[in-house]
């Protein structure tokens, strides 16, 4: 099995189209993934996306009850993001096709390649 990094995890954010994370958001993302990582039994697209999706728009708004209804709708709209990025570009079908996440990353777009 392969022990994917937190730096994986980002990567295929930045790989789907997912960037713009807040500042907080990175630094939550990289002090909850080794828990979530393993909570998923090394699975890094599930890992990835409850951290993503689920686990950070709690941290990308205020603490308080406004706060926390944007961070409902900031669930909503990530999770659908995610699923649909999956689809666009046709990660799971390349993984089930064998092809490794490293040689994927390398044939990817050129704005993955800037930014990593």
């Amino acid at each position: 099995m392969i022990n994917h990094t937190v730096e994986d995890g980002l990567k295929l954010l930045t790989y789907l189209g997912l960037e713009g994370l807040t500042v907080r958001e990175i630094e939550v993302f990289r002090e909850k993934w080794e828990e979530m990582y393993r909570e998923y039994s090394g699975d890094l697209i599930m890992a990835t996306f409850v951290l993503y999706s689920r686990t950070l728009p709690g941290y990308a708004v205020p603490d308080t009850d406004s706060g926390a209804k944007v961070a409902y709708g900031l669930y909503m709209v990530r999770d659908i993001n995610f699923r649909d990025k999956l689809k666009e570009t046709g990660l799971l079908e390349k993984i089930v096709k064998g092809i490794s996440l490293k040689d994927i990353f390398a044939a990817s777009p050129q704005r993955f390649a800037e930014t990593n």
